[in-house]
């Protein structure tokens, strides 16, 4: 199952937008449905699934991505097909290493798994339990030239594809044209205008004419267009086949200044599975530890795709403590920090349940922020607290949600 055949009818649009050059892309996001009567396997195999894919159409002959130096040594775990067959683990190679080894089949293919490998990051995945495993011939599709699999460790589930990256060189765009008769070709021009020398075939009209009537005109064209032997031509004409004997055309060798060439564009595909993400980034968030003697539940999710980045809390619900914490998540949401008031319980049960949540930061108002204008700040995995001033509160998560900035680092 896929989405990416509408990118391709939509080729020619999508060439004018790009003002006719390649390199160029679409990214699109869809559902797709699996044939089954009884999936099973829960959330990693369901009948109906969303689908993020990226067709990025490229020069068949210039696979040497623009940008490949930002991930050249950029290094990733990748279970060849060798490795597979040998039965060993991956190898952590740099994309660089495995462009120029051959392990990977170009820099478009290599940019693509780094890429991912660092969403995937991103989002929640252990890179632990994250590896790159080439398809072996056998399960290769029949358009890929190159197919790579992000797969991810599962306590359930064993390992999981996730997301697909793939070369599949020209043949959606030359099975689409063969059928609708559409051009998708891309002009190129050539740095510099070039002399070629042609064979054109010219039909004699006087003679093709008259013996062919109204069907002249497309032997001229299937003609001109063929392959002819020394002794004449055969042709296809509305599904007949014809023979033109020699003395009916004339081949003429002729040169031509060509400024450039039509080329037909090799697709390199990256295709992500988007419930499958979403439920390996919660299985690798959740955790159990103890904390004062008392479990708890947590969910670890990096701070940057927390559903709630941080939660704001009044000590006591009373003496204008509320309105301070309601005054700082109004703040906070303006400054595009999700964050959520919370009063209700007892100040370790709102920890608790921001935990469990994954809330990364909570800040606490207490009766010291009537005296010195800051707050707490808590953090989730630590649990260690730090004062701040509230001034400062909105630039200090903000570097904490990025990343800019460590929560160990706010109290030196």
């Amino acid at each position: 199952p896929e989405t990416a055949q509408g990118i391709f009818i939509d080729f020619s649009r999508l060439l004018r937008f790009y003002r006719d050059k390649l390199p160029f892309g679409a990214v699109q996001i869809g559902k797709s449905y699996r044939n089954e009567i009884s999936p099973r396997q829960g959330m990693i195999r369901l009948r109906e699934f969303t689908q993020a894919e990226a067709e990025i159409f490229v020069h068949p002959e210039g696979k040497d991505h623009p940008a490949f130096h930002r991930y050249a040594d950029y290094t990733v775990p990748l279970l060849t097909i060798d490795r597979q067959q040998d039965d060993r683990e991956p190898i952590k190679v740099t994309m660089r290493v495995a462009v120029d080894d051959g392990v990977i089949l170009n820099e478009y293919v290599a940019y693509y798994v780094a890429l991912t490998h660092q969403i995937l990051i991103a989002t929640g995945v252990d890179p632990e339990r994250l590896r790159f495993r080439q398809h072996l011939p056998d399960e290769r599709a029949h358009y890929a030239i190159d197919c790579w699999d992000a797969e991810v460790h599962s306590g359930r589930f064993g390992w999981v594809e996730i997301v697909g990256i793939a070369d599949r060189t020209d043949y959606d765009l030359r099975s689409h044209a063969r059928h609708s008769g559409a051009s998708m070709t891309v002009f190129v021009p050539y740095d510099e205008p070039r002399r070629v020398k042609r064979r054109r075939i010219v039909a004699d009209m006087g003679v093709l004419g008259p013996r062919f009537r109204g069907r002249a005109k497309a032997i001229a064209d299937a003609l001109a267009a063929s392959n002819p032997g020394e002794d004449g031509a055969h042709v296809t004409v509305e599904g007949e086949d014809i023979f033109i004997p020699a003395d009916l055309y004339r081949v003429r060798e002729e040169e031509e200044e060509v400024r450039g060439e039509e080329v037909m564009p090799h697709v390199i595909e990256p295709s992500y599975g988007i419930d499958r993400m979403i439920y390996v980034a919660l299985e690798h968030a959740y955790a159990e530890d103890e904390i004062d003697g008392e479990m708890r539940r947590v969910l670890r999710f990096p701070a940057a795709v927390a559903p709630i980045q941080a939660a704001v809390f009044p000590l006591m619900n009373r003496d204008g403590l509320d309105e301070i914490a309601r005054t700082i998540t109004d703040k906070l949401t303006r400054c595009r920090i999700f964050a959520q008031y919370d009063d209700s319980g007892a100040i370790g049960r709102r920890y608790r349940r921001q935990d469990e949540i994954g809330t990364p930061y909570a800040i606490t108002v207490d009766y010291d922020t009537l005296e010195d204008n800051t707050v707490t700040i808590r953090d989730r995995d630590s649990t260690e607290q730090i004062r701040v001033p509230i001034e400062r509160l909105p630039q200090i998560l903000s570097g904490l949600i990025d990343g800019s900035t460590a929560f160990h680092e706010l109290g030196l």
